[in-house]
Protein backbone atom coordinates (compact mmCIF):
# COMPACT_ATOMS: atom_id res chain seq x y z
CA UNK A 1 0.00 0.00 0.00
CA UNK A 2 2.90 2.42 0.43
CA UNK A 3 4.38 2.07 -2.77
CA UNK A 4 5.27 5.00 -4.80
CA UNK A 5 2.31 4.84 -7.43
CA UNK A 6 -0.12 4.80 -4.28
CA UNK A 7 2.07 7.80 -2.99
CA UNK A 8 1.61 9.49 -6.14
CA UNK A 9 -1.75 9.16 -6.45
CA UNK A 10 -2.56 10.76 -3.55
CA UNK A 11 -0.39 13.51 -3.92
CA UNK A 12 -2.20 14.65 -7.43
CA UNK A 13 -5.65 14.59 -5.64
CA UNK A 14 -6.12 17.67 -3.53
CA UNK A 15 -7.92 15.98 -0.94
CA UNK A 16 -5.56 13.02 -0.13
CA UNK A 17 -2.53 15.78 -0.41
CA UNK A 18 -4.35 17.98 1.98
CA UNK A 19 -3.88 14.96 4.51
CA UNK A 20 -0.68 13.92 3.39
CA UNK A 21 0.30 17.82 4.22
CA UNK A 22 -1.70 17.78 7.51
CA UNK A 23 0.01 14.47 8.72
CA UNK A 24 3.51 15.52 7.67
CA UNK A 25 4.60 13.25 4.51
CA UNK A 26 4.86 15.68 2.00
CA UNK A 27 8.62 15.23 0.99
CA UNK A 28 9.31 13.06 3.63
CA UNK A 29 11.37 9.58 2.88
CA UNK A 30 10.58 6.45 4.92
CA UNK A 31 12.80 3.81 5.44
CA UNK A 32 12.60 0.36 4.55
CA UNK A 33 15.14 -1.85 5.80
CA UNK A 34 15.15 -5.83 6.71
CA UNK A 35 17.46 -8.12 7.82
CA UNK A 36 18.64 -11.02 6.22
CA UNK A 37 15.27 -13.50 7.03
CA UNK A 38 13.02 -10.37 5.21
CA UNK A 39 11.48 -8.67 8.29
CA UNK A 40 12.02 -5.33 9.22
CA UNK A 41 14.09 -5.66 12.40
CA UNK A 42 17.66 -6.06 13.06
CA UNK A 43 19.92 -9.24 12.06
CA UNK A 44 19.28 -12.18 14.55
CA UNK A 45 23.21 -11.86 15.47
CA UNK A 46 22.41 -10.73 19.48
CA UNK A 47 20.44 -12.34 21.83
CA UNK A 48 16.33 -10.95 21.87
CA UNK A 49 13.68 -10.53 24.41
CA UNK A 50 10.68 -9.81 22.47
CA UNK A 51 9.76 -11.22 19.60
CA UNK A 52 6.72 -9.82 17.54
CA UNK A 53 4.03 -11.23 15.44
CA UNK A 54 1.59 -9.99 13.06
CA UNK A 55 1.03 -8.22 9.66
CA UNK A 56 1.27 -5.14 8.12
CA UNK A 57 0.02 -3.18 11.16
CA UNK A 58 3.23 -4.70 12.85
CA UNK A 59 5.64 -4.40 10.26
CA UNK A 60 4.45 -0.83 10.04
CA UNK A 61 3.48 -0.11 6.47
CA UNK A 62 3.56 3.30 5.59
CA UNK A 63 5.35 4.20 8.87
CA UNK A 64 8.48 5.20 9.67
CA UNK A 65 10.47 2.00 11.48
CA UNK A 66 11.23 4.24 14.87
CA UNK A 67 7.25 4.18 14.96
CA UNK A 68 6.09 0.88 14.69
CA UNK A 69 4.51 -0.50 17.89
CA UNK A 70 7.63 -3.26 18.29
CA UNK A 71 10.00 -0.57 18.24
CA UNK A 72 8.14 1.29 20.58
CA UNK A 73 7.39 -1.33 23.25
CA UNK A 74 11.04 -1.81 23.30
CA UNK A 75 11.64 1.97 23.93
CA UNK A 76 8.88 1.44 26.80
CA UNK A 77 10.70 -1.94 28.43
CA UNK A 78 14.50 -1.45 27.39
CA UNK A 79 14.36 -4.65 26.00
CA UNK A 80 15.44 -5.97 22.87
CA UNK A 81 12.70 -6.77 20.15
CA UNK A 82 12.61 -8.63 16.99
CA UNK A 83 10.11 -7.60 15.07
CA UNK A 84 8.65 -10.25 12.76
CA UNK A 85 5.43 -8.34 11.36
CA UNK A 86 4.88 -9.48 7.50
CA UNK A 87 2.50 -7.81 5.36
CA UNK A 88 -0.37 -9.49 3.92
CA UNK A 89 -0.14 -12.37 6.01
CA UNK A 90 -2.28 -14.57 7.90
CA UNK A 91 -2.63 -15.78 11.48
CA UNK A 92 -1.56 -19.54 9.79
CA UNK A 93 1.83 -17.27 8.59
CA UNK A 94 2.42 -16.19 12.48
CA UNK A 95 2.17 -19.72 13.34
CA UNK A 96 4.15 -21.03 10.74
CA UNK A 97 6.91 -18.44 11.64
CA UNK A 98 6.59 -18.92 15.16
CA UNK A 99 7.22 -22.87 15.19
CA UNK A 100 10.12 -22.13 13.48
CA UNK A 101 11.59 -19.10 14.89
CA UNK A 102 10.53 -19.13 18.72
CA UNK A 103 13.21 -22.51 18.80
CA UNK A 104 16.00 -20.61 17.35
CA UNK A 105 15.52 -17.18 18.97
CA UNK A 106 14.62 -18.27 22.08
CA UNK A 107 12.67 -14.52 23.61
CA UNK A 108 11.44 -14.33 27.20
CA UNK A 109 8.26 -12.67 25.27
CA UNK A 110 5.79 -13.37 22.69
CA UNK A 111 3.87 -9.85 21.44
CA UNK A 112 1.05 -11.08 19.06
CA UNK A 113 -0.87 -8.35 17.27
CA UNK A 114 -3.10 -10.57 14.92
CA UNK A 115 -4.52 -10.32 11.48
CA UNK A 116 -7.54 -10.02 9.86
CA UNK A 117 -9.19 -13.40 10.53
CA UNK A 118 -10.26 -13.37 6.40
CA UNK A 119 -7.02 -14.77 5.27
CA UNK A 120 -5.69 -18.17 4.81
CA UNK A 121 -1.94 -19.09 3.76
CA UNK A 122 -1.48 -21.55 1.08
CA UNK A 123 1.40 -23.16 0.82
CA UNK A 124 2.96 -24.75 -2.88
CA UNK A 125 5.96 -26.95 -1.47
CA UNK A 126 6.71 -27.63 -5.74
CA UNK A 127 7.81 -23.97 -6.24
CA UNK A 128 8.07 -23.42 -3.03
CA UNK A 129 6.00 -20.99 -2.52
CA UNK A 130 3.29 -19.72 0.36
CA UNK A 131 0.69 -17.14 -0.74
CA UNK A 132 -1.59 -15.20 1.34
CA UNK A 133 -5.66 -15.12 0.05
CA UNK A 134 -7.87 -12.76 1.85
CA UNK A 135 -11.54 -13.08 0.71
CA UNK A 136 -11.71 -9.84 -0.69
CA UNK A 137 -9.41 -10.28 -3.68
CA UNK A 138 -11.22 -11.17 -6.45
CA UNK A 139 -7.83 -10.71 -8.51
CA UNK A 140 -5.96 -13.46 -7.08
CA UNK A 141 -6.25 -16.85 -9.16
CA UNK A 142 -6.24 -19.09 -5.96
CA UNK A 143 -9.57 -17.26 -4.80
CA UNK A 144 -11.72 -18.89 -7.47
CA UNK A 145 -10.62 -21.92 -5.97
CA UNK A 146 -13.81 -24.04 -5.17
CA UNK A 147 -12.58 -25.30 -2.27
CA UNK A 148 -11.31 -22.29 -1.00
CA UNK A 149 -14.65 -20.64 -2.24
CA UNK A 150 -16.64 -22.11 -0.11
CA UNK A 151 -14.12 -22.48 2.81
CA UNK A 152 -14.59 -18.23 2.74
CA UNK A 153 -18.32 -18.69 2.51
CA UNK A 154 -18.67 -19.52 6.04
CA UNK A 155 -17.35 -17.33 8.93
CA UNK A 156 -16.99 -20.56 11.30
CA UNK A 157 -14.27 -21.41 8.83
CA UNK A 158 -12.54 -18.21 9.83
CA UNK A 159 -13.21 -18.19 13.41
CA UNK A 160 -11.95 -21.82 14.37
CA UNK A 161 -9.24 -21.30 12.09
CA UNK A 162 -8.09 -18.08 13.95
CA UNK A 163 -8.64 -20.01 17.45
CA UNK A 164 -6.61 -22.75 16.52
CA UNK A 165 -3.50 -20.72 15.38
CA UNK A 166 -4.15 -18.93 18.76
CA UNK A 167 -4.28 -21.93 20.98
CA UNK A 168 -1.12 -23.51 18.80
CA UNK A 169 0.80 -20.01 19.55
CA UNK A 170 0.43 -20.09 22.66
CA UNK A 171 0.87 -24.22 23.29
CA UNK A 172 4.59 -23.30 21.84
CA UNK A 173 5.33 -20.77 23.74
CA UNK A 174 4.07 -22.51 26.88
CA UNK A 175 5.99 -25.10 25.69
CA UNK A 176 9.10 -23.22 25.71
CA UNK A 177 8.19 -21.39 28.92
CA UNK A 178 8.03 -18.26 27.16
CA UNK A 179 5.40 -15.67 28.28
CA UNK A 180 2.69 -14.34 25.65
CA UNK A 181 0.25 -11.82 24.85
CA UNK A 182 -2.09 -11.75 22.21
CA UNK A 183 -4.26 -8.81 20.84
CA UNK A 184 -7.01 -9.07 18.24
CA UNK A 185 -7.24 -7.06 15.42
CA UNK A 186 -10.67 -5.35 16.55
CA UNK A 187 -8.60 -3.68 19.16
CA UNK A 188 -6.46 -2.05 17.37
CA UNK A 189 -7.67 1.66 17.81
CA UNK A 190 -9.32 3.97 15.32
CA UNK A 191 -6.91 5.68 13.33
CA UNK A 192 -7.57 9.66 13.17
CA UNK A 193 -6.72 12.40 10.51
CA UNK A 194 -3.99 13.58 12.59
CA UNK A 195 -0.36 14.05 13.31
CA UNK A 196 0.65 10.28 14.15
CA UNK A 197 -3.53 9.25 13.67
CA UNK A 198 -2.45 7.51 10.41
CA UNK A 199 0.28 6.03 7.98
CA UNK A 200 1.42 7.57 4.91
CA UNK A 201 -0.73 5.47 2.79
CA UNK A 202 -3.61 7.12 4.75
CA UNK A 203 -4.81 3.26 5.28
CA UNK A 204 -3.02 1.96 8.12
CA UNK A 205 -2.22 3.35 11.59
CA UNK A 206 0.57 5.95 12.38
CA UNK A 207 2.83 6.58 15.30
CA UNK A 208 -0.06 7.26 18.48
CA UNK A 209 -2.35 4.40 17.48
CA UNK A 210 1.14 1.67 17.66
CA UNK A 211 1.97 3.64 21.03
CA UNK A 212 -1.46 2.64 22.43
CA UNK A 213 -1.02 -0.45 20.99
CA UNK A 214 2.69 -1.00 22.90
CA UNK A 215 1.35 0.23 25.63
CA UNK A 216 -1.57 -2.51 25.81
CA UNK A 217 1.44 -5.14 24.99
CA UNK A 218 3.71 -3.88 27.70
CA UNK A 219 0.65 -4.49 30.05
CA UNK A 220 -0.38 -8.12 28.95
CA UNK A 221 3.31 -8.78 29.19
CA UNK A 222 3.45 -7.55 32.90
CA UNK A 223 6.20 -4.86 31.91
CA UNK A 224 4.85 -2.04 32.65
CA UNK A 225 5.94 0.07 36.32
CA UNK A 226 2.78 -0.86 38.11
CA UNK A 227 3.71 -4.61 37.67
Amino acid sequence: MDSKEWYQKNLSDPVTRQRLEMLGFIDTPIEYTYNSHGFRTADFDQPVDIVCFGCSFTMGTGTHEKDTWPAQLSRLTGLRVANLGHAGSSNDTVFRFAQHYLPLLKPRYVAWLQTDRHRIEVLDDAIPLSMNIINTDTRNPCANDYFIKTWFSSDSNQMLNQQKNTMAVQYLCQTLDITSAVLPRDSVPRQGPYPGGTARDLTHPGADVYKKIAQQMQHLLGLDQSA
